[in-house]
């Protein structure tokens, strides 16, 4: 079997259509309008009652040797227990708990206090409060709730709990003990304002508060090739933002200044101890000198004695310089064999340098060490290795002491060796003289080393006084006066796309619960078939349902359109003198068989055409009700033989070219009385004598009557109806075209509703031929435009 129905010929209708789905949207637009004035009414009042977060931040130079920041070079001589920083150790000094916790009780941040707001209830104030507390030990209550001061004046005050319940009068200063705990309430005199103020007080526990200091202080480096550090801190008041941040730096250059002064403090703890033993040596000497001086009335040496003397005492200062350097490293062995930790021994006294750089480094490590036990956990990696590099810098210290102490006591002894053959010779002298020589040798010994030390001791008192931060303020705490939270822009185009996403999410959750047809797009795309025309919804003043097709309505021009498009569906102009039968299908029941079978039939009628139209569902006709007509004899008495087609053909009142046959009594076998053959001898016989024959019948999707009817037929219309006819059927549909089970299957989508289709969205035209929205308006209505219709023509 041939089939003429109309397929694709532009594959664009099935792309992707912004207009359309735009517009089907557009057609709830009261309810995206809706939406936008409860969410922006909804961000204005969140941004008014909303508490503003904001950014304070400040700039810190960190002199760090490796990456290129120098000092002045007498400075440098001066600090000569500087330690290298390294800028990424800084950054986690700066966070450390025992820095912020310094900073949270110097602040005493731990209690917070509040005044009434203009817009919200309390605002906090900070360094502005008539009042402070201090307190003692607190109970858990006094974390979880506020209490209230109530000043009377400036004697007294009232204490008030979160209900306005008054728990008491007291003096300020006093010793307060209740459920919250212990403290007491002093006044501000020079932020007294008035009696009665009304304060809020809030108590945070110290860990807790600590840890989101921590959490908050945000270091970063502003370039990866400088050491410039950028503290910032995200909080409700800038000015107490800006303390904590000044705070911080200053705590933070106070223990770098301690942290670089603790080895100067050491080396003048060990040259102060020589020298109490230096001095009294010294003193003891010189009363020997003096009292050998007097007892044998010695006033001058000869040359040769002051000549032996001058070798013995540079020869023995250089024994002493040996002795110190033995002690030194000692010393440093002592330190090394004690398993304390803490400050790396002094290298001031040291003169190999390979020495001096292993202790500069395990001081380095001590100070690190020191700092990171504060900042993190015991079974912390960093830890660890910063504790094997200790170990390790030890055991190369150990082994530079030996091979020094092995040269050093070399040396020791060629002195000695020689201080032993300036003795043989002073032998020589006479015994007065060489009495006085040996007792002048001492001297002379410990006078260098009495002044050696005092210049040491005055090179570590100067470097200790000259000591200055290995850091430098940059730019002070500063605080941005836009807020960063909530951001006005922001919150208004979340605003917005909440106003748009919901009604948008709505809309689509309804749709896809939806299982009625909504489009001619839907049709085409499942069935393969295009739709032949289409029929508005019935207007609501409309009472009946019969069009008037003399009149030019909406309707009447849809069915005029679809009468014309017929001769291409039932293959053209009669050329054999028999008329074109047709037949009007749908899926289910209440889909507009009837109405458009009647519509059709009147609407050719006008071309002066013959037409009739067979009320075929037998189950339940309403042709016959629709028309006026009676159906005591019809179409079952025909086919059981009772009545012949002059007896059963009646004609309309509505034209006089337009006839009916009734349904007749409605048979208990519907189906197998359209399969006895009279049918087909039926439709012949109605051919010869109309131009055109229409069948309604009932829907296909339910009984067998439309497919046994569809084989005396020139062309099946298929009725679809928007928003009625279930999606499920499509399928039907397609597998009907796909089998050939009638000739010429057509589509008609019948009740569209333009108004709100999410296919032509709000504000929709005409829809002749297949839906093109022309929107023409001569119906004859007058009527100046409302503001809906000119937002529906604006979207047409």
């Amino acid at each position: 079997m041939a089939d003429n129905s109309f397929e694709f010929l532009d594959n664009s209708e099935n792309s992707f259509d912004v207009r359309k789905i735009f517009l089907s949207y557009i057609r709830y637009w009261y309810w995206f309008f809706l939406s936008i004035i409860v969410s922006i009414a909804g961000a204005y009042f969140y941004l008014r009652y909303t508490t503003p977060v904001y950014n304070v931040s400040a700039v810190l130079l960190i002199k760090d040797e490796k990456k290129g920041i120098g000092g002045n070079e007498m400075l440098k001589e001066l600090e000569m227990f500087s330690g290298n920083k390294i800028v990424e150790n800084e950054m986690e000094v700066l966070k450390s708990r025992t820095l912020v916790e310094k900073v949270v009780d110097d602040l005493n941040l731990t209690v917070a206090y509040y005044q009434k707001g203009k817009i919200r209830a309390y605002d906090e104030i900070f360094k502005e409060s008539p009042i402070w507390v201090q307190h003692g030990n607190l109970n858990l209550s006094a974390y979880n709730e506020p209490i209230f001061i109530k000043i009377i004046n400036k004697q007294k005050f009232e204490l008030l709990n979160k209900n306005g319940e008054a728990l008491g009068e007291f003096g300020y200063g006093q010793n307060i003990r209740s459920k919250y705990g212990a403290f007491r309430v002093f006044i501000n005199d020079s932020l007294y304002r008035n009696d009665n103020d009304l304060i809020q007080i809030r108590f945070f526990e110290k860990n807790s508060l600590v840890e989101s200091f921590q959490n908050s202080i945000k270091v970063e480096l502003l370039n990866q090739k400088s050491t410039v550090l950028k503290l910032s801190l995200e909080i409700r008041l800038p000015n107490k933002g800006k303390s904590i941040l000044a705070k911080l730096i200053e705590v933070y250059t106070f223990s770098a200044l301690a942290d670089k002064n603790m080895e100067a403090t050491a080396t003048l703890q060990f040259i102060d101890q020589r020298l109490r033993l230096i001095t009294g040596e010294l003193g003891d000497v010189e009363k020997d000198v003096e009292t050998y001086k007097s007892s044998q009335g010695i006033t001058d040496l000869s040359v040769e004695a002051n000549l032996f003397l001058e070798k013995v005492k540079e020869n023995d200062t250089k024994l002493n310089e040996v002795d110190i350097q033995l002690k030194v490293l000692d010393g440093v062995e002592n330190y090394l064999r004690s398993s304390q930790s803490g400050v790396a021994p002094a290298t001031l006294m040291v003169n190999d340098p390979v020495l001096i750089s292993l202790l500069s480094k395990l001081n380095e490590l001590e100070i690190q060490r020191e700092k990171y036990a504060r900042t993190t956990e015991a079974a912390n990696p960093l830890l660890g290795t910063i504790n094997t590099q200790i170990a390790n810098t030890k055991a190369a210290i150990r082994e530079s002491i030996a091979n020094q102490k092995q040269g050093l006591q070399v040396t020791r002894n060629s002195l000695k060796g020689l201080n032993n053959r300036f003795e043989s010779s002073i032998r020589t002298i006479p015994k007065k003289e060489r009495e006085f020589v040996t007792i002048k040798r001492q001297q002379g010994i410990k006078e260098s080393l009495f002044l050696m030390l005092l210049q040491k001791k005055e090179e570590t008192a100067i470097s200790y006084a000259s000591t200055v931060t290995d850091s430098r303020l940059v730019d002070e705490p500063y605080s941005n006066p836009n807020p960063v939270k909530p951001k006005r822009t922001i919150v208004y185009i979340i605003a917005m796309l909440i106003a748009i996403i919901i009604p948008a999410g709505v809309i689509n959750l309804k749709e896809s619960f939806n299982d009625k047809i909504q489009s001619k797009t839907e049709i085409e795309n499942v069935t393969g078939i295009s739709v032949f025309g289409e029929i508005g919804k019935k207007p609501k003043e409309m009472k009946d349902n019969i069009v008037d097709m003399k009149s030019t309505s909406f309707l009447a021009e849809q069915f005029r359109t679809l009468r014309t498009n017929l001769q291409y569906a039932a293959g053209g102009v009669n050329v054999d003198g028999r008329g074109k039968a047709i037949l009007l299908t749908s899926s289910i029941g209440g889909e507009g068989k009837s109405f458009v079978s009647i519509n059709l039939t009147a609407s050719i009628a006008l071309l002066n055409k013959k037409v009739v139209v067979l009320e075929l569902d037998l189950r339940k006709p309403k042709v016959s009700e629709y028309l006026g007509v009676s159906r005591e004899i019809g179409i079952s008495n025909y086919l059981i033989g009772q009545a012949g087609l002059e007896d059963i053909i009646k004609q309309s009142t509505l034209n006089s070219n337009m006839y009916v046959l009734p349904s007749g009594p409605i048979p208990p076998n519907p189906s197998e009385l359209l399969s006895n053959g009279k049918m087909g001898i039926l439709i012949e016989e109605l051919r010869k004598q109309f131009d055109y024959v229409v069948l309604d019948t009932p829907p296909v999707g339910l009984v067998t009557d439309s497919t046994i009817l569809g084989q005396y037929v020139d062309a099946v219309f298929y009725l679809m109806r928007y928003e009625h006819t279930p999606k499920s059927y499509l399928k039907v549909v397609k597998d009907l075209k796909d089998k050939n089970k009638f000739n010429s299957l057509n589509i008609i989508f019948n009740g569209v509703d333009y108004k709100n289709s999410k296919e032509y969205g709000y504000g929709y035209g005409y829809g002749y031929g297949y839906g093109y929205g022309y929107g023409y308006g001569y119906h004859g209505d007058t009527k100046k435009p409302g503001l809906f219709q000119k937002i529906k023509n604006l979207f047409s």
